[in-house]
């Protein structure tokens, strides 16, 4: 482990925790220094802080520890195997996308997106489809059901159902704190902002959100919950802002989570590295003529893992 001590000077109080570690630990960015009090790692006056906009006072002490090794760097191959194929049929593909995934590609083209790895597992299984199309998309780190088409004609009937809002999707999420058992929320989103890409609630303008909610189970322990959405819109960043509103932002968003902490294992806290939302299922035609379907994706390991020990805890 690494420790750093940190007596806070006139010239750091006022400053957001992250940014005072930051600045006084040579080589640390605020992305790290705001990593480390996300897992736990940060102590100011001998208690634990998991706040990273916390201002800090002069005179505060603030102790770091963290583990170097977590900040290797890594490059990470996410792949999607045969059995992440849950539907293949009529020219449409839908996948069980791991976190850590862009749907489509970034500035950084070393950084994998969906479509070229779905292409490389489909000719592996014998199948070359030279116009494989996203037809919509998931946050990097959304798990499960995302839909591809392997020709345009396709995509367009499939995006057809998209501007109808007659394809139906369903999300979980792993969330903190206990809420109504059936709620919505509706409110105006702006545009992805900023260098943190956080979308805003606003009183006018932008555009409108809709979604409905229901508790599916509750960890009292915890005090945390899973509860399933179904937007009725679908905007940037939506379920997430949407639950922070009501109190119940989502385990693992770094973005939205902020500051939302209860009784939970270090060790739990520490291995959850994504967001825990989920899209469940996805209801719709996948060809005229063809009745409406739903695909369901099992969770992904992370996600598991997590419910498992939500509902059995040491």
């Amino acid at each position: 482990m690494e420790r750093h001590s940190i007596s806070v000077s006139y010239r750091l109080q006022g400053m957001r925790l992250d940014h005072a570690i930051a600045d006084e630990i040579p080589g640390f960015s605020r992305r790290r220094a705001k990593a480390v009090i996300d897992i736990g790692g940060c102590y100011v006056n001998t208690k634990r802080v998991r706040i990273a906009s916390k201002t800090v006072s002069k005179g505060d002490k603030i102790e770091v520890e963290y583990n170097p090794k977590l900040f290797e760097a890594k490059r990470v191959e996410v792949e999607i195997l045969p059995e992440d194929i849950l539907y293949f049929n009529h020219g449409v593909i839908v996948i069980n996308k791991p976190a850590a995934l862009p749907s489509q590609a970034t500035r950084d083209q070393a950084v994998h997106h969906v479509v070229p790895i779905v292409a490389k597992t489909l000719k592996a299984m014998g199948h070359d489809f030279k116009d494989l199309q996203l037809v919509h998309r998931l946050d990097k780190d959304t798990t499960g059901c995302l839909i591809l088409a392997t020709q345009s004609s396709v995509m367009a009937y499939i995006t057809e159902q998209f501007k109808n809002h007659e394809v139906k999707k369903v999300y979980h999420a792993v969330t903190w704190g206990i809420g109504e058992p059936e709620f919505e929320e509706r409110c105006n989103l702006s545009a992805i902002q900023g260098t943190m890409g956080k979308v805003r609630v606003l009183q006018s303008g932008g555009k409108s959100s809709h979604t409905y909610f229901k508790t599916l189970e509750t960890f009292p322990a915890s005090r945390m919950s899973l509860m399933e959405a179904r937007p009725v819109t679908g905007r940037s960043h939506q379920i997430r802002i949407h639950l922070e509103n009501n109190n119940l932002p989502i385990f693992g968003d770094r973005v939205y989570g902020e500051g939302k902490r209860h009784k939970i294992s270090d060790a739990l806290l520490q291995k959850v590295q994504y967001q825990l939302l989920h899209s469940h299922s996805i209801s719709f035609s996948p060809a005229p003529g063809v009745d409406v379907m739903t695909v369901t994706a099992p969770y992904r390991e992370n996600f598991a893992d997590v419910l498992a020990e939500l509902r059995n805890p040491a």
